[in-house]
């Protein structure tokens, strides 16, 4: 998430989502799915995308590793998996969350944290540096004991490291050592796990039985350090005496060699298995050597001598068939090779210990799919492997692409191929947006921060990281001028790219500025905080005259901001008002446009008709201050709401009698400006005055189950209210929704009295777990946005770029 965004939610009126029963909602996914148990949480859309056609779903690839017939993309928080027979991508390990963490449970519901490798030890087990974590993990292939530990198939297990972030353990249980950064893992032909302890500069041996292995004794399950550790380069000397310098990734060769991309020494060196004469050197068992790379940074040498050319931090290298050494010369935006014998090797003539480029020109960019991969651009490829058909294939790292240069002209990856041309087989070049026209819940989205649901039942998100506005759709129907099947999703704001353009044409040919929050009215108007633009803008539903302006359905205007940060312009036009950094927006039943102006600490409303609204006369088109001073503070309750202070309001609704319901995020409460005089969530309140209906002003986690207005909240960033009255709140900071009962009864799952307050999903925990159970005992990982109705509570679950559901 980029460092601009705060947290933040958006909640839709009650009156527009109660009519979604037997929509997305209800069913917990696609119309006519069956309905969950009551407090039921399941995830409706978002996670880490497929399975699909692989070239579709977006991948931030930074490793890559081919084995037992299969191909495994590392994707920060993911491993990928595809088959050169097939061009669907599957997600074998990983949630897409960062957050922890799943050891002993389904490693398809675990969280890695930085995963960049992947392989296969001899049992078939996978193996995954999981980087951040600080652990290296397997997940077992079938129910056995590995690794000195009992495993059940297809769950994941820590078999390294105990997630402390240091230096300790060699020559004890490899579980109670501490790591920093292990950034790859191999597999050698012992079955002994080899990992590139990264920062320590070392690389480390976790024994997978007794014996001697790299001239050291080794007992099954400890870990041992087998090179690095010195204060010299130390080449020509023992391994364990030598220096390395961030080891980016380790591997074996055919004759049980170490091959260690020693990235910030800027060199490729080699740990001999045996004494004999490898890579054109004389090398001693046991003894470490520079076998690519002079030690400087840059880019020089092709055609010469491998140890004479310069690298730029070499973030991977394997060996291919023919033992030559494959380099991800990262820095250089190039794949090279250094020759094992004199040759031909993709298409190029070589000289035993020579280096020659076989992909990328040096130039970093995108070009060339299709043509010779020496001519074509790539863009700091991180990881390199060869394919069971000798293909190479790249992580091309920051297009966000996997590619491949074929060995052979034939078809691979269900793609015709030409000898030395280079291809995209995974990745749509995005970082996290995918699904369009899809299963909603094979989609990526990234770091959604606004949810409302439409008058019939779809829900629809702020995209918020990928810059869009984008619907699940309930129904098989047209909506947003787009034919649309249940279930799926598809953008309808938004082109991806972030930036302020469109006003008066296609909302889809729009661009947006991180869009925090999305409304919708009656007529099927689209409503956008387009936060970083701030500006209010709208989708128009169909064609006419709205806040003044002509507008013609599908397109997009804006209604409120001139797109400078500031505060000015109440009384005039909204257009020509400046707006701080608006969060949420929403429609009342006058249709005025009501905006939480988040760095003002004010909420203002835009006239949609001429007349008098909370207490002022307004003229269409026109901007007012309606709550807050302006002055970031905690004052004001039972007052007037325009002499009171607000600090930082995220969201605010519109509840079934017409009261401003607002998330005053930054004073821990949720507050109501009282639409007209009467009895409201359980005290009398004058028109046009402001209370607090929950929260302390302290903020924390305290006081389930008792009187709403004694619970502490910790940056409540979303509320809305459902069809029965009751408050729905993103209590996000304490990692659970929660819900205020407006009368006594059942509601989600839970006996409620009137008043009192009840989480209604999450345990309080940061992460992702839970789906398919009971709400109460899920993982959430910042709960920004709610939308609700008397039936079931949706939510924006930021972290986890995911948007979920709670069954009533």
């Amino acid at each position: 998430m980029g460092a601009e965004h705060t947290r933040r939610a958006r909640a839709v009126p009650g009156a527009v989502v109660a009519v979604v029963l037997g929509g997305v909602l209800a069913g917990g996914g696609p119309a006519g799915a069956a309905a969950a148990a009551a407090g039921t949480i399941t995830t409706i859309a978002g996670g880490v995308g497929g399975p699909a056609k692989a070239t579709t779903v977006a991948v931030s690839p930074c490793g890559a590793r081919f084995a037992g017939g299969s191909l495994y993309v590392g994707d920060i928080a993911a491993i990928r998996q595809i088959s050169p027979a097939s061009d669907q991508l599957t997600t074998p390990v990983g949630t897409g969350s960062t957050t922890p963490f799943g050891d002993g449970g389904p490693a398809t519901q675990a969280n890695l944290d930085g995963s960049c490798t992947a392989v296969l030890d001899p049992a078939g087990n996978l193996v995954v540096a999981d980087i951040f974590d600080n652990r290296i993990r397997v997940v077992a292939a079938a129910s056995g004991t590995f690794y000195g530990r009992p495993m059940t198939a297809r769950d994941i297990y820590t078999v390294a490291g105990n997630g402390t972030f240091g230096f300790s353990g060699d020559g004890g249980p490899a579980t109670g050592a501490t790591l920093r950064y292990p950034q790859s893992v191999a597999v050698d032909g012992a079955g002994n796990l080899v990992l590139t302890d990264t920062h320590n500069n070392r690389i480390r041996v976790v024994a997978a039985s007794t014996g001697t292995f790299y001239r050291r004794t080794m007992t099954a399950g400890d870990i041992y350090t087998v090179a690095g550790g010195g204060h010299h380069l130390g080449d020509g000397g023992p391994a364990i005496a030598g220096q390395l310098n961030t080891p980016q990734s380790v591997t074996t060769d055919a004759v049980g060699n170490l091959v260690i991309a020693d990235a910030f020494h800027d060199r490729i060196r080699v740990v001999a298995e045996k004494t004999g004469t490898f890579y054109g050197q004389a090398m001693t068992a046991g003894d470490i050597y520079t076998v690519a790379g002079n030690g400087t940074q840059g880019f020089s040498g092709d055609g010469g001598a491998a140890t004479s050319a310069e690298l730029g931090d070499p973030n991977d290298v394997v060996t291919d068939g023919a033992g030559n050494l494959v380099i991800a010369d990262t820095s250089n935006s190039r794949i090279r090779l250094v020759a094992a014998s004199t040759g031909t090797f993709y298409g190029q003539a070589m000289t035993a210990g020579d280096i020659y480029t076989v992909a990328g020109t040096g130039i970093a960019g995108s070009s060339g799919t299709g043509s010779p991969a020496t001519s074509a651009e790539l863009d700091e490829p991180q990881g390199v492997t060869v394919d069971g058909s000798g293909n190479l294939v790249i992580a091309d790292s920051m297009n966000n692409r996997v590619r491949v240069v074929a060995a052979s002209t034939g078809v691979f990856y269900r793609k015709a191929m030409t000898a030395g041309d280079i291809y995209t087989i995974a990745g749509n070049g995005t970082i996290q947006s995918s699904g369009d026209g899809g299963p909603a819940t094979a989609a990526e989205l990234l770091a959604p921060e606004g949810v409302a649901v439409d008058a019939t039942g779809n829900v629809l998100i702020a995209d918020t990281s990928n810059n869009s506005i984008r619907v699940a759709a309930a129904s098989t129907g047209t909506f947003y001028g787009q034919g649309m099947t249940a279930g799926d999703i598809y953008t309808v704001a938004g082109t991806g790219k972030r930036a302020f353009a469109g006003d008066g044409g296609p909302a889809t040919s729009a661009a947006l500025r991180s869009p925090y929050g999305i409304a919708t009215d009656s007529a099927g108007d689209l409503v956008i905080a387009d936060t970083f633009n701030s500006r209010a803008r709208m989708v128009a539903g169909h064609t006419g005259t709205f806040f003044g302006q002509a507008m013609t359905a599908g397109d997009i205007y804006t209604i409120a901001g001139n797109g400078k940060v500031g505060f000015t312009g109440d009384g005039g036009p909204a257009t020509s008002a400046k707006l701080g950094k608006p969060e949420g927006t929403a429609v009342d039943g006058a249709g005025n446009l009501v905006i939480a102006d988040t760095n003002n600490s004010r909420i203002r409303v835009v006239a949609a008709a001429s007349g008098t609204f909370y207490g002022q006369a307004m003229t269409a088109g026109d901007i007012y201050t309606v709550a807050g001073t302006g002055s970031a503070g905690f004052s004001g309750d039972g007052g007037p709401a325009t002499s009171a202070e607000l600090t930082l309001p995220q969201d605010v609704t519109v509840d079934g009698t017409g009261n401003l319901v607002v998330a005053d995020t930054g004073n821990a409460a949720i507050r109501v400006v009282a639409a007209h005089t009467g009895t409201f969530y359980g005290r009398h309140m004058t028109a046009g005055d402001i209370y607090t209906v929950a929260g302390t002003g302290s903020a924390g986690f305290s006081g389930d189950r008792g009187p709403a207005t004694a619970a502490e909240l910790a940056d409540p960033s979303g509320v809305a209210v459902d069809g029965s009255g009751n408050l729905v709140i993103a209590d996000l900071l304490n990692f659970r929704v929660r819900v205020v009962a407006e009368t006594t009864g059942t509601f989600y799952g839970s006996a409620m009295t009137a008043g009192d307050i009840y989480t209604v999903a999450g345990d309080g925990t940061f992460g992702f777990s839970g789906d398919g159970g009971p709400a109460t005992q899920a993982a959430l990982s910042y709960p920004d946005a709610v939308a609700a109705d008397g039936a079931s509570v949706v939510f924006a679950d930021q972290g986890t770029s995911r948007i979920r559901q709670v069954t009533g």
